[in-house]
């Protein structure tokens, strides 16, 4: 799943349409295996494609693109994407960590998909040009249940986050940490989520196989 925070606004949840997003739907889709949606939420438009290869025991492999940018004029505010896989109860998710804090995949397994992995690619500019400036952030936690998703991540923001592009103005971020939680909640399932803070346009592309 994907949530979305332009810094100085509101964490965003594709599941929950009614948090105040301007704009939301599907541009195009079969149903099956290709679909294109759009976001548009105060300047910010999101555009998510995926498209699905057919074979193996399970369905097949996707792929998964976002593409962000800005309507307008001005100096692009940061923004942080989080494509998050949680388990609700069933299956198991394993981190694949890069230098420490970006998570580059997850291995795990799930009664639907068998073993899979689900590999998170380095963001790139908007026109293919080459890997763009990001920092990273990673959050593993029990989760009392799907339906508490939103809650657990925004406990856990820390405005403590450096964003620090080379030759550039440090900014102060929230990112997500391990420290925050729902105490006293039964825990359910597993959430592991790879959090992305970066200045629009980019595309980020995300792979299960």
């Amino acid at each position: 799943g994907l949530m979305w925070l332009q810094h100085g606004g509101n964490l965003r949840h594709t599941s929950e349409q009614n948090d105040g997003v301007s704009r939301y739907g599907w541009l195009m889709h079969d149903g099956e295996n290709f679909g294109v949606q759009e976001i548009r939420d105060e300047g910010l438009v999101l555009r998510t494609e995926f498209v699905k290869q057919p074979g193996g025991d399970h369905g097949g492999d996707w792929s998964w693109r976002v593409t962000a940018k800005m309507e307008g004029k001005g100096p692009a505010p940061l923004l942080s994407l989080f494509f998050y896989v949680a388990t609700d109860g069933q299956g198991t998710l394993r981190p694949v960590l890069e230098n420490g804090t970006r998570l580059a995949a997850v291995a795990g397994t799930a009664e639907e998909l068998g073993d899979f992995t689900l590999t998170f690619l380095p963001p790139t500019g908007e026109g293919g040009e080459g890997t763009k400036y990001a920092s990273y952030n990673f959050l593993a936690a029990g989760v009392p249940g799907l339906h508490r998703l939103t809650d657990l991540v925004r406990q856990s923001l820390r405005e403590s986050s450096v964003f620090s592009p080379p030759g550039r103005p440090r900014r102060r971020f929230f990112g997500v940490s391990s420290t925050g939680g729902l105490p006293g909640e039964p825990l359910r399932g597993q959430l592991l989520l790879h959090q992305v803070t970066l200045e629009p346009p980019a595309v980020l592309e995300v792979t299960l196989e």
